[in-house]
Formats: structure tokens, C-alpha cells, sequence
């Protein structure tokens, strides 16, 4: 797992969230499963998420679709996670950001659950195509968490 770098005056822990890739624009199954890292850990704390921040995440997530690295911003979104309160989510982009498919303008805040699904977008015919959806899930004793499917 890639470990995301605190910024500036936040205080590192052991990460109790992580973002886990599970869809991204022309990676197969397959190639999908050979990936060595597929999360971005969340220490407790501000995060911030983007090409400059994790950029061999990305680039190796969009390997086959090498054109969409430049819809991810250097600084796309800052996460604050607490074990308290989760995790909120802040678009720092003016590239698109979806929470859930619900847009996320640049400069708003959400609050978010595990299981929320970040994705990102490219304008394709007037429509917003999402290229690459991020899955916060929980993270005890190191481990992620996995909601049972029902």
C-alpha cells in the first residue's frame, strides 16, 4: 500500500482508513489483480491525494490510459481521517471529483462513510465518463475491513 505523506503539521499514526482502487479506465481483471498496490493508507490526519503526492499509484493504475493522468490534479483532494468523526473529503481541483456520483466542486467538503466511492472524470460528449473510482474502506489491526456482500 502506498502510504500517503501527512501534510504539514499533522500528526502521523497508524492508519486507521485506506482508499482502494476498484475500477480504473482500461485495466483488466487481470491486470488488475497483478497490480502490487492498489491503496492509498490514510494516517489520522489531513492527506492530500494527487499525481504529486502518490504518483506511482497513479500512473501504475492508469498504465493503459496513460491520457488521464493529466485529469488527475498534482493536489486533486485532501482527506481528513479521525477515528472519532471518518473521514471528510475536499476537492481541491477544478477537475471533476465524484463522491458516490454526486459531483464534489472545487473548494466543497463532505463528509463520507466507508464504502464511499471517490471517482474521477473526464468530459466525454457533454457526460462526465468516470476513469477511476477510489473505495474508502476501514482499516483494524492493519488490515482493510470488507463489508460482507449480502
Amino acid at each position: 500500500a502506498v502510504q500517503a505523506a501527512p501534510a504539514a503539521g499533522s500528526i502521523s499514526s497508524a492508519p486507521s482508513w485506506c482508499l482502494e482502487c476498484i475500477h480504473a479506465e482500461g485495466l483488466s481483471t487481470d491486470g488488475f489483480s497483478s497490480l502490487p498496490d492498489q491503496t492509498v493508507l490514510l494516517p489520522e490526519g489531513i492527506t492530500l491525494v494527487g499525481r504529486q503526492h502518490q504518483p506511482q499509484f497513479f500512473e501504475a493504475l492508469l498504465a493503459a490510459a496513460p491520457s488521464r493522468l493529466s485529469l488527475i490534479s498534482r493536489t486533486h483532494v485532501q482527506l481528513e481521517a479521525t477515528r472519532a468523526s471518518g473521514v471528510s473529503v475536499t476537492n481541491m481541483s477544478l477537475n471533476p471529483l465524484y463522491v458516490d456520483r454526486v459531483s464534489l466542486p472545487k473548494g466543497e467538503t463532505r463528509s463520507i462513510s466507508e464504502d464511499a466511492v471517490l471517482s474521477f472524470a473526464r468530459l466525454e460528449g457533454g457526460v462526465h465518463v468516470h476513469f477511476l473510482a477510489l473505495q474508502l474502506r476501514a482499516r483494524v489491526n492493519g488490515a482493510v475491513e470488507r463489508t460482507p456482500s449480502s
